[in-house]
């Protein structure tokens, strides 16, 4: 069965995108945790824009990797679906100390001329 998702490392943190599901969440977690602890600077971006399906696994791994924290200073921007889901679980209240969640744009289409 191929990938459904990945994680690469950015200069500001790191990208993951695909499904993060009961079958790739571990591998998320693992991967997401090493990048933050091994980030430099205080604050690091953990970009889920292109993360198209998240399950109760893939939650669960998100939120450990948010609680890992290091000492840092977490941002996190998500994809429609996974604001969804911080919004459902009440992470978007600001509950974990240092982590920001960005709201992602309502729609991605360009402005309107004027």
């Amino acid at each position: 069965m191929p990938d459904t998702w990945g994680l690469a490392r950015t200069a500001e943190g790191l990208f993951a995108h695909g499904e993060i599901d009961l079958a790739t969440a571990d591998p998320f977690e693992e991967r997401a945790s090493e990048a933050v602890m091994k980030a430099a600077g205080s604050s690091v971006l953990i970009d889920l824009s292109g993360v198209t399906f998240m399950d109760s696994s893939g939650m669960r791994a998100l939120i450990r990797v948010l609680e890992l924290r290091s000492g840092k200073s977490l941002i996190v921007q998500p994809s429609r679906q996974v604001f969804m889901l911080l919004q459902l679980v009440a992470l978007t209240d600001g509950v974990l100390p240092n982590v920001e969640i960005l709201e992602p744009p309502l729609l991605d289409r360009p402005p309107v001329p004027d």
